[in-house]
């Protein structure tokens, strides 16, 4: 999701200097408080009892997803292959197991572009768990709150639960007038047109008009000093998550000061559910002229042995740690970044 820019002037980690000097001063600053960050969410886990897990970086097929294309990798003469957007379907694959609470920190590769929140390569952090993504949000809140206190945050009461939580058909009534949920495209493309809004013509898609809408009429306008959450997303961009109602999943989404930080979703458990929404993703990279990516039969066949309700998340570290640190750019707190 493309995130505005955020304007930011010191930091809040007591004892660090907001200087976007990457001398050597800076480079063990980001050293020794992403050593801390990681080290306060290992902990948080820990004490949780999560297993923490690997899983492999390299596959032989992708998640479908009509907007995020994998990195492709040839091993001799053999390939493609492609490196993991995010280690979601083999963590999943790992709960059939026994393992009911399960994390993982690890790199995760996107082809594109390198702005001030998107990379290349990033840091992900990734957990699994019995229950709901309303239970989910409530963790995610405790871990936000665990690091603010282990890391000595100086506006550390910003990051103490409760976290505002709002549903998304509500902030479009309430801030354009308009609910797009209901809406086919054509709907929704001419309310925003009679709304006077700008940056849309007939190419673009439902979910086009929806993310331009969010963007520039929600995203951008939601001033909160602490974390919250949006909640209840459209099916049409969330291809794993459990349906809410015909055109909702049950999913959120964590921002701080305007930056997507993590998301979460309950999962779909139902394998064939799944397959036709793979193949619906399909279509959509075939018209936009994408490759398209075979069904990961093991994944599929690994969701039918879940009972119960589970619930997933991921969560950016770089970010975190741009917001921490207040940062306006990833590359100001990785070194040695990739760029291409």
């Amino acid at each position: 999701m493309i995130m505005r820019k955020v304007k930011r002037q010191g930091s809040r980690i007591q004892g660090v200097k907001g200087s976007r000097d990457q001398g050597f001063k800076g480079f063990s600053d980001i050293l020794g408080i992403r050593h801390d960050l990681l080290r306060a969410i290992r902990k948080f886990f820990y004490t949780c009892d999560y297993v923490e897990v690997e899983t492999p970086h390299i596959m032989y097929t992708s998640p479908p997803d009509p907007y995020i294309d994998p990195l492709q990798v040839y091993i001799g003469n053999k390939g493609p292959f492609y490196l993991h957007t995010s280690p979601e379907m083999g963590m999943k694959k790992l709960l059939q197991y026994g393992q009911n609470r399960i994390f993982q920190i690890c790199k995760v590769y996107r082809v594109e572009a390198s702005e001030e929140v998107h990379s290349i390569e990033f840091t992900m952090l990734e957990w699994y768990r019995k229950g709901t993504y309303l239970e989910a949000m409530d963790e995610v809140a405790e871990l936000i709150s665990f690091i603010a206190e282990k890391l000595r945050l100086k506006d550390k009461e910003h990051f103490k639960k409760p976290f505002n939580i709002y549903e998304l058909d509500r902030l479009f009534i309430e801030k354009t007038g308009i609910n797009p949920f209901p809406l086919d495209r054509g709907a929704l493309f001419m309310a925003m047109k009679a709304m006077g809004f700008r940056g849309i013509d007939e190419k673009d898609s439902w979910n086009d008009l929806f993310l331009k809408l969010f963007i520039q009429e929600i995203e951008c306008k939601l001033q909160e000093k602490g974390p919250y959450f949006i909640k209840d997303w459209p099916l049409s961009i969330s291809t794993m998550a459990k349906k809410k109602d015909t055109d909702k999943v049950e999913r959120f989404e964590l921002y701080i000061e305007g930056i997507e930080i993590a998301n979460g979703y309950t999962e779909l458990l139902n394998p064939e559910e799944q397959r036709e929404r793979f193949l619906e993703d399909n279509r959509k990279r075939q018209e936009l002229g994408k490759q398209v990516f075979e069904a990961d039969e093991d994944f599929l066949g690994s969701l039918s042995q879940l009972e119960g309700s589970y619930a997933g998340i991921s969560l950016g570290i770089d970010r975190l740690l741009m917001v921490l640190m207040d940062k306006k750019k990833i590359e100001e707190v990785v070194i040695n970044r990739f760029t291409a």
